[in-house]
């Protein structure tokens, strides 16, 4: 399957692709969806029961709800199965990632696919943006991310996010609500984590007048405030326990009584929560109902850090620059933009705008260079004696160490985690942090790390990092 290239480009930024592709689609052989076609005109296809996956198999008892991914690609249509209940076969032998060729066979439960190939070519747009606009980005976690959003949107798929802090949860949410197709809906942005204890039942619910001491007038919860739009429930681990059985409630019958009184209203909105914990850890802890969070994860859409998309940077950077700057276009040198690649970004996109805001506070050319580049500072104060190891390093930073160093015991983690990479985060780390301590003079980290200059000099290089070797 031969490609052909051609580029689009705004500003200094490529924000789509087009490639000429054969002209492919899938047809159902057998099983309860005899005949079924789905000509192949997007990046990714999702093949399941659900009505929103882009070949629904509803009849098929055995598919299950997101059963596989396919992703058109210079080789050929490559099919992932997503841990179904049932697998994947592909010419009768089992598979768990392959390549289809036009004319083999997949099954999925009592279905088999063929792929069709025509003569023809077409021409396949790869955005590296979504539909809305809402969101940008060139990795291909992200592009996974934009191909779904349409049909959570329209369909009003409740869906959980999952992501570190900083990685952009809102926005995606804000693009989900953007599908709805009704511009004067209702967005409400609820961080649950940040609810009073005391008011957070009536916050939700909502009150009558008289209902406790001090509701001197009646007030809808966030649930009526949300009605005929979108509810979204950040942080949602930090949902007090009580109140989950309420909130199923809700869900289940799409009712909803206000403290004090005696009638209950209808509520119709689209549910979305996000939370950068583990729900299923949450939940055999004892602090997150285990129906609630089935309730909640209809479709789960796991955001990536931007440590592992730096491919996403260039693009993010621009857009950035064009929302702080908009009457002054500004452009990075390429040493500041190879600054930024190899920064750790524990902070996630809220680290990379805070840092791009607060360099143009100071800066007076069009061109930002690497030493304009104004960090937050992640070191302790001369002067002062922290009492343990966190105290040396910000919340940030310890929100992406958690990250990075898996919970015990190991066995748990599908996949296991990478030795090798947990060394090499750490590594990277640790002698970024004693670069900015010692104002990134090598000799003096060498000497602070009890390393060799020259053994440190080749860590440096490997990672990208600057220094000075006098001075």
């Amino acid at each position: 399957m031969g490609l052909e290239k051609k580029t689009i480009e705004a500003m200094s930024g490529l924000v789509s692709e087009t490639i000429a592709i054969r002209d492919l689609s899938l047809e159902v052989l057998e099983g309860p969806h005899l005949g079924k076609m789905l000509p192949l005109e997007k990046e990714v296809i999702r093949i399941g029961r659900e009505d929103w996956c882009d070949l629904s198999l509803p009849d098929d008892p055995w598919v299950s709800t997101l059963h596989c991914e396919c992703y058109l690609e210079e080789k050929g249509l490559r099919v992932l199965d997503l841990r179904s209940r049932n697998g994947i076969r592909l010419n009768d032998s089992p598979i768990l990632d392959a390549y289809m060729l036009p004319g083999a066979r997949l099954q999925l439960g009592q279905s088999v696919l063929t792929l069709r190939s025509n003569p023809q070519t077409k021409e396949l747009s790869i955005q590296y943006h979504d539909s809305t606009g809402t969101l940008i980005g060139k990795s291909m976690a992200m592009r996974k991310i934009f191909s779904i959003l349409p049909r959570l949107g329209q369909r009003k798929v409740t869906t959980l996010l999952y992501g570190e802090t900083g990685t952009g949860k809102t926005s995606i949410a804000q693009a989900i609500h953007r599908h709805n197709q009704n511009e004067d809906a209702p967005f409400v942005v609820v961080n649950c984590g940040a609810l009073p204890p005391a008011l957070a039942e009536s916050m939700l619910f909502g009150h009558e007048r008289g209902a406790f001491t001090g509701a001197d007038k009646q007030r809808q919860g966030f649930f009526e405030q949300a009605n005929g739009g979108t509810l979204f429930l950040d942080e949602i681990a930090e949902l007090p326990l009580e109140l989950q059985p309420k909130l199923l409630d809700v869900l289940e019958r799409r009712k909803v009584r206000r403290l004090g009184s005696n009638s209950e209203q209808d509520v119709d909105f689209h549910l979305l929560t996000a939370t950068h914990k583990d729900l299923q850890e949450e939940c055999e802890a004892g602090r997150f109902r285990e129906d609630l969070y089935f309730r909640l994860s209809v479709m789960v859409l796991t955001v990536p850090p931007l440590r592992e998309r730096k491919e996403d940077l260039p693009l993010l950077v621009e857009a950035f620059l064009k929302e702080l700057s908009p009457e002054r276009p500004l452009f990075l040198t390429g040493e500041a933009t190879n600054v930024l690649k190899v920064h750790l970004w524990p902070g996630n996109i809220r680290e990379l705008r805070n840092v791009l805001e607060r360099t143009l506070v100071f800066q007076d050319n069009d061109t930002i260079a690497a030493s304009d580049l104004v960090f937050e500072k992640r070191h302790a104060m001369k002067g002062t004696e922290p009492s343990s190891f966190e105290a040396f390093i910000e919340e940030e930073d310890l929100l992406w160490m958690k990250e990075v160093f898996p919970t015990l015991p190991l066995s748990d983690h599908q996949p296991p985690p990478s030795l090798k990479d947990i060394l090499k985060h750490t590594e990277r780390f640790f002698i970024e942090q004693a670069l900015a301590e010692t104002e990134q003079h090598a000799p003096k980290t060498a000497r602070l790390l009890t390393i060799s200059e020259s053994w440190l000099y080749s860590r440096i290089k490997l990672y990208g990092l600057k220094s000075k070797r006098k001075g």
